[in-house]
């Protein structure tokens, strides 16, 4: 490859890395590449290898092969960092990428379509090259292993530069990649966290047959909110109980909103024929319910949870008695 090939293969290959920008996933990211190469450079043949968890290279990308050729390299032993870091050595070192003459070093892989030249100092069938992909703290994530150049030439430092800027920028896609699937993961742990934490802070306790408890404590905005009307909704369904206890004492603050959603809550469970009633309305949420405009007319209300377990039981034909 002469110095004006290369100076095309660099242009074509940075405005591809422009658009990988977009993309979302580390196996598309591996395909464009491998593509990429094969499109763009003298090689005729691409494989893209990531550096999974393990300690193994997952091949992920793939270009100028057939279907069965992707077949055979997939079912192929992975191998490993520490198997490639002893074969990584400065002996076969050109630039910042790794290349392998046949006679020198053994290695498994696909069967080249290439005929063997009789110059031994062109490029071999059997030879190998790899453009390792390095994180910023200059350790292997990845491995580019390109094959039959259609020039037949073995590789110098030159020719190789578009393709190492080329991994290079590749590399720090795949660390962004990564970055942000964790983060995406961090996000989905959280969630659920929040959704247990949600869960644990808005039960609905069976104290009786036909009847439920939901003692609310601390704030509840609108998400809690939500989430007391469908553990309220659910349980009901769930357990056919007649009658919902509501006990407010453990809510600091009693303003529009909570006493919108605790209204809205009254009426969907009338919906599903249960009654509600609302427990631990002390004088000063009484008034605050009063300067609101809240009616709570229709609904039952009794000033400490104690008596409104007693309303209940009466409700359903039930009375404790004291044994002596």
């Amino acid at each position: 490859m002469d110095s004006q090939d290369t100076r095309h293969s660099l242009r074509d290959l940075i405005t591809i890395s422009s658009r990988m920008l977009r993309l979302k996933s580390v196996e598309e990211l591996c395909q464009l590449t491998a593509k990429s190469l094969v499109d763009y450079t003298v090689y005729q043949r691409c494989v893209v290898s990531i550096l999974e968890a393990d300690g193994t290279f997952d091949r992920m990308g793939f270009g100028g092969l057939e279907e069965d050729d992707i077949i055979h390299l997939k079912n192929m032993p992975r191998s490993t960092l520490s198997s490639m870091q002893d074969r990584l050595i400065n002996k076969y070192r050109i630039g910042r990428s790794y290349y392998f003459p046949h006679n020198q070093v053994d290695m498994n892989g696909l069967q080249s379509k290439m005929q063997a030249e009789e110059d031994g100092n062109k490029w071999h069938p059997d030879d190998f090259l790899f453009i390792p992909l390095y994180d910023p703290d200059d350790e292997i994530v990845g491995l580019i292993s390109v094959d039959d150049p259609s020039d037949g030439n073995r590789p110098t430092q030159d020719s190789l530069l578009p393709l190492e800027l080329f991994a290079t920028q590749i590399a720090a896609m795949l660390e962004s990649l990564r970055n942000l699937q964790k983060q995406e993961e961090m996000i989905d742990q959280l969630q659920r966290q929040q959704e247990v934490v949600l869960e644990l802070s808005t039960p609905v306790i069976r104290i009786w047959d036909q009847v439920l408890v939901l003692p609310l404590i601390g704030s509840v905005d609108s998400t809690r909110a939500q989430q007391i009307m469908e553990n309220v909704l659910i349980k009901i369904s769930e357990t056919g109980a007649s009658i919902v206890i509501i006990d407010i004492t453990g809510v600091p603050v009693i303003d529009t909103m909570v006493a919108s959603n605790i209204i809205k809550t009254v009426s969907a469970t009338r919906l599903l024929g249960a009654m509600t009633i609302i427990t631990g309305i002390n004088p000063e949420i009484a008034q605050t319910l009063i300067h609101l405009g809240v009616d709570l007319s229709d609904i039952n209300t009794q000033s400490n949870l104690a008596k409104g377990i007693q309303m209940a039981l009466r409700l359903t034909g039930k009375t404790i008695v004291s044994v002596e």
